[in-house]
């Protein structure tokens, strides 16, 4: 299973933001992984999982910054499987690619026990 979501992962790690500004952002992006992930419903991966972030954007993040932009998009994978992010049923892969438009793929695919 693969979903596109068009929303920018930027770096949560330096950003200095109001508390107020980013719980929108956490949130946004949240319901945004969510929405795409009940679209497509039909096509479930049962666990054991590896998921896959890939973050697309203008440029790279250097390696720790590419996986904290990715961690409201992990906790919403978790939360619509209903199984704890830090659970041995993941494992979690992190990708980044160079793009004109920003966005996040997610690719859920079961794996062997």
């Amino acid at each position: 299973m693969t979903v596109y979501i068009p929303i920018k992962l930027p770096s949560l790690a330096n950003m200095r933001l109001h508390w107020r500004a980013m719980d929108r952002l956490k949130r946004s992006q949240k319901d945004a992984v969510l929405l795409a992930l009940n679209c497509n419903r039909e096509t479930v991966p049962i666990p054991p999982l590896t998921v896959t972030i890939k973050r697309m954007g203008k440029r790279k993040l250097d390696s720790d910054n590419a996986i904290i932009s990715a961690k409201y998009v992990r906790d919403s994978v978790a939360k619509w499987y209903d199984i704890d992010d830090g659970s041995d049923l993941y494992e979690w892969r992190y990708e980044q690619a160079i793009d004109t438009q920003y966005g996040v793929e997610i690719r859920i695919e079961a794996r062997e026990a």
